[in-house]
Formats: structure tokens, sequence, C-alpha cells
């Protein structure tokens, strides 16, 4: 979910490039953030941390009530640690800022996707408490 409709289509030309991926759906608002979950069987969800009218954490808190086994993955301009923290305190299980997504996002996709938190190596320097033995970190 990103309010910038150019975000999204880029996100969805990556993503759709893998043979084992697909997006189903996107979303500018937390509206239809919540009318693609209820509509469609979604694994992942990829949400921006600053929007224009809610949180990333707002959206997050949001459709894990209506699908709580939703995996998501915050992304943001920011790289400051109370955001990544807060991120991942609500249940994001990886952040990747928007300077490293087109390198790094299938990557955190599918580590995410196998149980695992995904942070860069930079944003892991900063909060090393979110390092546990299941997470992997990127080399970036």
């Amino acid at each position: 979910m990103d309010d910038h409709p150019v975000i999204r289509e880029g996100l969805t030309q990556i993503i759709n490039r893998e043979t084992d991926l697909l997006v189903c759906a996107e979303a500018g608002t937390i509206g239809e953030a919540v009318k693609a979950v209820k509509k469609q069987e979604i694994d992942l969800a990829l949400v921006d941390m600053l929007l224009k009218n809610t949180t990333g954490i707002q959206v997050i808190k949001k459709i894990k009530t209506l699908c709580p086994g939703i995996i998501s993955i915050v992304f943001s301009m920011s790289d400051k640690s109370q955001y990544i923290k807060q991120a991942i305190e609500t249940g994001a299980r990886g952040y990747i800022t928007k300077d490293q997504i087109s390198e790094n996002i299938i990557d955190a996709i599918r580590q995410v996707l196998e149980g695992k938190i995904y942070l860069s190596k930079r944003l892991a320097k900063k909060i090393p408490v979110i390092r546990q033995p299941d997470s992997i970190v990127d080399k970036n």
C-alpha cells in the first residue's frame, strides 16, 4: 500500500517479473486496503510507513484484525529507529527503505514468507535487539 500510484505500479512490475510471485491487489488508502483483504486471499502486504491520512502502523493493525495470518513488510523514506521498532512491534516482518527497495524487495519478500525477519544490515545496526537466530539480515 502506497498513496502514490507510480510507486505501486513500479513495485507491481518488479514483483510480477518473478514467476512465483503475483501482486493480486493494490491500495492507495486504508479503505482500499481493507477491501482488498476482504476480497482477495493475500499472503503479504507491502505498506508504506508514512501515508497522507494514516500511518503504515494503523494499516497493519486494521488488516491484521481482518486477516490475522497476513504478513507485512513496511517500506519508508525514513530509516529512523523509532519507525523500525514500531513496525516490528506491530507485527511487520520486515522493514526496507525506499532507496533500497528496487534492489532488495524480492529478497525481503522471500525471506519474510519463509518466516524470517528482514532488515538491511544498515537498519539492523540501528536496532540490534531485533536480531534473532531465525532472522535474515541483508548484506546491503
